[in-house]
């Protein structure tokens, strides 16, 4: 019976949300019918209501029913959630892309003071979808969420600006932006874990290979894994660690030479897997690759071309592969 338990709301822009509340999932109607969302993978009608948590003592969130399913307005296809944090009274917004034509989309939002509350939370229901947290989190915590649950989006406010933009919507403004992980440290990360626990996770499995300096096997990631954008981000963290070398370790400063040629790889990676077009193409006629970041570009390359669906993106990548080839053997 309470399987088929659903709640609805009639927005004002015309559409009817349909919740099931014990799957926690929404189909959106439209006068045409169910609305499949734009981007979806699976092109299925049903879709699991965004799970957001807020992480630190200084957000308040006493506008929302905490742990219960809420409705907030969407914005050009983004859910606008609304927060306050620190001592300012002023709203502040997170916006998360979604797909869909509605004017109002449901969420479920959820705030813990503490790591351990979030973990245990994690542990015995579903993992959240994004975790916002504020910059006073301890970088070693917040690098060992990000290991200890890879699917979850993590976004870090710092406390001087006034909003948010996920990097999922690969769109900024003036006053939207995304703070992520180019501050994170990450010299302690998890040592005495079982490295099977981690064995799908790109993100641990650099951080292991470069601990032990295994620098092909960090390369090999590129092709082994399909990469987002925060994977890419922790990773050239890591690498920037250790490039940086400030207790002058022998090892990195031997190895100084292919950890920059490493970095300069994935950060040219992201714009691929990213799809910035004119960003890798004025990478491409500046012509700075070297004969190895090159190499390792067009196998990337290589890779998103038989993984690619798209008929036009597999033209993007076949031009690109080109003009690699070329950089391989100037």
């Amino acid at each position: 019976m309470e399987d088929t338990l659903y709640e609805e709301r009639k927005t004002p822009g015309g559409f009817l949300i349909k919740v099931r509340l014990a799957k926690m999932t929404y189909v959106v109607f439209t006068n045409d019918g169910p609305e499949v969302p734009r981007g979806s993978k699976s092109k299925s009608i049903v879709v699991p209501v965004p799970r957001v948590a807020f992480l630190g003592s200084d957000f308040n969130l006493s506008h929302f029913r905490l742990s219960e399913l809420s409705f907030v307005n969407v914005k050009a296809g983004k859910l606008v959630i609304p927060y306050q944090h620190g001592t300012s009274n002023e709203i502040k917004t997170i916006f998360v892309a979604t797909g869909s034509a509605s004017d109002i989309l449901p969420v479920l939002v959820q705030h813990f003071t503490t790591k351990e509350d979030l973990v245990k939370e994690c542990e015995t229901s579903e993992i959240f979808h994004y975790l916002i947290v504020d910059e006073d989190l301890p970088r070693t915590d917040m690098v060992t969420l990000k290991i200890r649950f890879p699917a979850m989006n993590i976004l870090v406010i710092k406390k001087k600006i006034s909003s948010l933009e996920t990097k999922v919507e690969k769109q900024t403004s003036s006053d939207n932006k995304v703070v992520d992980f180019s501050k994170v440290r990450a010299t302690d990360v998890i040592t005495n874990s079982n490295l099977n626990q981690y064995s799908q996770n790109p993100v641990f499995l650099a951080r292991i290979h470069l601990r032990n300096m295994e620098l092909d096997k960090v390369k090999q990631l590129l092709l082994d894994f399909k990469l987002n954008g925060q994977d890419v981000a922790f990773i050239r963290t890591f690498l920037e660690v250790m490039i940086r070398n400030e207790f002058n370790k022998p090892e990195l400063k031997a190895s100084r030479e292919k950890l920059v040629a490493l970095n300069e790889a994935f950060r040219l990676s992201t714009l691929i897997l990213d799809s910035q077009i004119e960003e890798f193409e004025k990478e491409l006629a500046e012509k700075k690759f070297s004969r190895e970041i090159a190499a390792m570009i067009y196998a990337l390359l290589s890779k998103e071309q038989d993984e690619s669906r798209e008929i036009e993106r597999e033209l993007i990548l076949w031009e690109w592969k080109l003009l690699t080839k070329k950089l391989m053997i100037s």
